[in-house]
């Protein structure tokens, strides 16, 4: 038997001092998530956004890591309140939402992850996060309450709105994420090379800083070398501030990691 209303292993992280590691998961296939726990990633991002994944396919994926002892996070496609609610329904412990822009854009995706009196999610109580029964409803809704909300900042005009962004957030439970590259993207200023701009890098820095002040938690994804991301990447995000760390695509770590072995092999001569 399942154990249901566990605290979440994410904030809990968080509330010890440490910095959670995680990763976008791409790829639909859940021998990703039994890797992922095996190696000891403390969450993951199912991503909803630049995916054809379905919502099949993420229940599935949400069940898997909550066998295997990783955190599931999803990333909606955009902000649509009936299917962040529906990812909670599933047992998503917390849901980031692409190209939030203003403090009326969070508070109303804010409002689709809580329960009256707090927002306005709509009662379902038969649902796999509250162990399908009625009478685990109270439970759930207390359950519910730690769900991590991320909104992601990824254009100018969410830096102009962004104290009253943060003012919709809970320190201690929500956080802000800054999307680098929509937000260069945005801006019409990307390197060539996959490298950020120092327009990019500052808008990063100051967001971080204003959370930092504010107490709201920042999550990241480093920057990678030509080699793809390593230990040392994480560790400077960490020490610049941030409070959880997300990796970059399970395709391109994988891509990645393939690349570094077969590169140096493609061209060995045959011993005669």
């Amino acid at each position: 038997m399942r154990t249901l209303f566990e605290k979440n292993p994410f904030l809990e992280k968080l509330r010890s001092g440490k910095a959670p590691v995680g990763f976008f998961n791409y790829l639909r296939d859940t021998a990703v998530l039994d890797v992922a726990g095996t190696v000891g990633f403390d969450f993951v991002v199912i991503d909803n956004e630049h995916t054809a994944m379905e919502r099949e396919t993420t229940e599935k994926l949400i069940m898997a890591a909550e066998l295997n002892r990783v955190v599931p996070f999803v990333r909606v496609p955009e902000l649509v309140p009936y299917l962040m609610r529906n990812y909670m329904e599933m047992g998503a412990r917390g849901i980031l939402v692409p190209h939030i822009r203003s403090g009326a854009e969070c508070r109303a995706a804010q409002k689709a992850l809580r329960y009256p009196p707090d927002g306005n999610a709509s009662c379902c109580r038969s649902n796999h996060a509250d162990g399908f029964e009625a009478k685990n409803w109270m439970a759930y809704l207390e359950h519910v309450k730690d769900l991590v909300f991320v909104p992601m900042i990824e254009d100018p005009e969410a830096i102009e709105h962004l104290d009253e962004i943060l003012d919709e957030l809970v320190p201690g439970r929500d956080m802000i994420m800054f999307g680098k590259a929509d937000y260069g993207q945005a801006c019409g200023s990307l390197n060539a090379d996959g490298t950020f701009t120092s327009e990019v890098n500052e808008a990063y820095l100051k967001v971080m800083e204003r959370c930092r002040a504010r107490q709201i938690g920042f999550m990241a994804c480093p920057s990678a070398g030509p080699n793809g991301q390593t230990a040392a990447d994480v560790r400077k995000v960490i020490e610049d501030g941030c409070s959880a760390v997300v990796l970059n695509t399970d395709q391109l770590t994988l891509a990645a990691a393939f690349k570094n072995i077969v590169d140096p092999c493609l061209d060995f001569d045959i011993k005669g």
